[in-house]
């Protein structure tokens, strides 16, 4: 079964880039472009991770991933970071995030990150 990613990104480009690296390596990646009904899709795409930009309309994504952590349902999936704003690495552990990535970022950092917190390959027990 693939992992299930969900990565919430306003910037296109970035998102794009997201989705191509981690469907290639063999992650199921669902994007959003808003936050507008974040909380449906955690409930419908049942998302083993969340990459969340900090700076969106409405909504930041620090406020997103508190209700995450709120929520009994949902605080157990790990929830990681993007940002350029100074701000977002500051406040991080306010946030509640697993992990925090300073854009720019390498996409290789990215995915390792990731597997830290999930595990894509099949374990075989002996």
């Amino acid at each position: 079964m693939e992992n299930r990613i969900l990565v919430l990104d306003d910037d296109p480009g970035i998102l794009e880039a997201i989705d191509l690296s981690l469907t290639y390596c063999g992650f199921k990646v669902r994007p959003m472009l808003s936050g507008d009904n974040v909380f449906r899709m955690i409930d419908d795409f049942e998302p083993d991770l969340i990459i969340l930009d900090y700076l969106l309309a409405g909504r930041n994504g620090g406020e997103i991933c508190q209700d995450i952590k709120n929520d009994p349902g949902k605080k157990n999936i790990p929830v990681i970071m993007l940002s350029a704003h100074p701000e977002a690495a500051v406040k991080n552990a306010q946030f509640g995030c697993d992990s925090f990535l300073p854009k720019p970022f390498d996409l290789n950092k990215l995915v390792n990150e990731i597997k830290s917190f999930i595990n894509p390959e099949p374990v075989i027990i002996r």
